[in-house]
């Protein structure tokens, strides 16, 4: 069977804007989802409740009452890009010993019992299991942050993870996205070879 050129010509054109449109169409979708991601990424865990953890563990106490500072138990923060969630072992240093009052405590709206929830970590410790906190502030794995650079500026926590001292229940309190990164790089950098730096995308993402 014979095909004339111009027939083959007008099939090839035909297969190529075909190919053009699912191009346009694969890039639009592909926009349109990475954009989704941004904005979930960016409104997750916004709540001013936060996560409900499997220990309704009280920062108010520790850290405003009992006056622990935050390096006491998040103790690799000025030496580590991660500040250290910790370890059973290190509450047990203290629960061991106490076992906390058995009164109801306004945990946030909701009524517990202070010895219940030490309890609670006792028995994690009896089980030889981990506590399965819930992590309340993520940055994208295409995001580097070192917590210690920050602390060995001189950042205070406070900074991007509000007033945890006065929470019971830990909640996000700033948007950690790169507006928020940016604005604080710019306020904060020495001079403008430093902020050139801090604005290159080699420096955080890499």
């Amino acid at each position: 069977m014979y095909i004339r050129t111009s027939d083959r010509t007008h099939s090839r054109a035909k297969v190529n804007r075909m190919r053009k449109r699912i191009k346009l169409l694969s890039v639009s979708v592909l926009t349109l989802v990475v954009s989704f991601g941004f904005y979930f990424f960016d409104n997750a865990e916004s709540s001013s409740k936060g996560p409900i953890q499997p220990v309704r563990f009280s920062h108010r106490i520790h850290a405003t009452e009992d006056q622990i500072p935050c390096e006491y138990c998040h103790s690799f923060v000025d030496v580590s890009p991660n500040p250290g969630i910790p370890s059973l072992k290190k509450c047990m240093g203290c629960h061991q010993h106490i076992v906390g009052r058995d009164v109801d405590y306004d945990f946030d709206g909701t009524t517990i019992n202070i010895k219940n929830e030490i309890a609670k970590v006792r028995e994690y410790w009896a089980r030889k299991e981990p506590i399965p906190w819930i992590k309340v502030n993520s940055m994208p794995g295409y995001v580097h942050f070192t917590h210690k650079r920050h602390i060995q500026r001189g950042f205070e926590c406070t900074q991007c993870h509000g007033d945890v001292a006065s929470m019971n229940q830990v909640h996000k309190v700033e948007r950690l996205n790169m507006g928020f990164c940016i604005t604080c790089h710019t306020e904060n950098a020495k001079d403008h070879e430093e902020l050139a730096h801090l604005k290159d995308c080699l420096t955080c993402h890499y």
